[in-house]
């Protein structure tokens, strides 16, 4: 089932949720505004359908979001130091909207702009694709590209998010959902009740600006070294360097051991629900929402820091190209795609 609700409105354009329900009662909510997933309905071992994932009670609020709930960040996921966006010899400035550097694309980038979309149901799976149009120079990015997101939720409750895009420059793409999971349901307990296992092998060292230095850290003996099930309540405040700059926790870029296979697992005990992320990207940056403030009008009450976790797979940095695995660097005419799979059990 398909389900088109217009939720508010602002310059000029009408906010739609479009709602994914599947044949068990399992539904998604995604907004045409930033591209944005705004419900994740999901039964808990007695049953009882939650959202599994943060919202704001008002939809207007998503309009001057600041910590991307839920949206499809681009053309870059991530920090670019100083905005610099190197191509050969030539040298883009792109906007700065942290201070020095470039966040998630830019001030309006991806998840702050009104998509279009068309919506289908194929077999009782249904799906919404978003599209828009990059054009050249925004936020300080060469060339126009044209991108697509896709949405489907299927029978087994499995929700697929597909990303393709196509520059008709070369640039810079690495696209990503920054939706916060919170597997207790509506909020009901934070992080610290959940376990993660994630096929880690390195992170990346950040300064204190969350910049990478180029330093690789080997995630054993560390608090990153979640390649078996660590209760997320031994790395919240951890005694490491690395965690302090995090702000208490992860908001680190998690580069996966190519032997050990690409899925994420997050596991809330008193709930009994599990997720299972799988994706065809080389890493994820793993943030535990350290930074989340109190004065966030969430659905699920007010925030807090540690309510919600991030798991945003992704292409590494150009940076980091020595490492042999997909990047950032999209060659013209050249098809940028990604999926990433998030699956429930009890």
């Amino acid at each position: 089932m398909i389900k088109e609700e217009t939720i508010d409105h602002w310059d000029g354009e009408a906010l739609i949720q479009i709602t994914l329900e599947n044949e068990q009662g399992m539904r998604a909510d995604v907004l045409n505004f930033g591209c944005r997933l705004r419900g994740l309905y999901v039964p808990d071992k007695d049953g009882r359908l939650e959202n599994v994932v943060l919202a704001y009670n008002d939809p207007a609020d998503y309009r001057t979001d600041s910590v991307f709930l839920g949206a499809v960040v681009g053309r870059v996921a991530g920090r670019i130091p100083y905005g610099r966006l190197q191509l050969g010899d030539e040298i883009h400035h792109l906007s700065l909207n942290e201070g020095d550097h470039h966040l998630h694309g830019g001030s309006t980038g991806f998840s702050h702009r009104f998509w279009n979309y068309e919506v289908k149901s194929d077999g009782g799976e249904p799906s919404v694709s978003f599209t828009l149009q990059s054009v050249d120079g925004e936020e300080g990015y060469p060339g126009r590209v044209e991108v697509t997101v896709t949405y489907t939720l299927d029978r087994e409750g499995n929700l697929t998010i597909e990303y393709e895009a196509i520059p008709e420059r070369t640039t810079w793409i690495s696209l990503t959902n920054h939706a916060y999971f919170n597997l207790s349901g509506d909020k009901k307990r934070g992080l610290a009740a959940h376990t993660l296992q994630a096929p880690v092998e390195f992170v990346f060292e950040l300064d204190d600006k969350l910049i990478p230095t180029g330093t690789l850290v080997p995630a054993e003996g560390t608090p990153f070294d979640v390649r078996e099930e660590t209760s997320l309540a031994e790395v919240l405040g951890a005694d490491h360097p690395q965690i302090d700059t995090g702000g208490g926790g992860f908001d680190h870029f998690f580069v996966f051991d190519q032997d050990s296979g690409r899925s994420v697992y997050l596991e809330e005990e008193e709930s009994g629900r599990t997720m299972k992320v799988d994706t065809t990207e080389p890493g994820a940056v793993i943030y535990t929402g350290n930074k989340l403030s109190s004065t966030l009008e969430l659905e699920q009450g007010d925030g807090e820091p540690y309510a919600g976790i991030c798991i945003e797979t992704q292409r590494l940095p150009e940076a980091f190209r020595e490492l042999g695995r997909p990047t950032c660097l999209v060659q013209a005419g050249e098809t940028y795609k990604a999926v990433t799979t998030f699956s429930f059990a009890i």
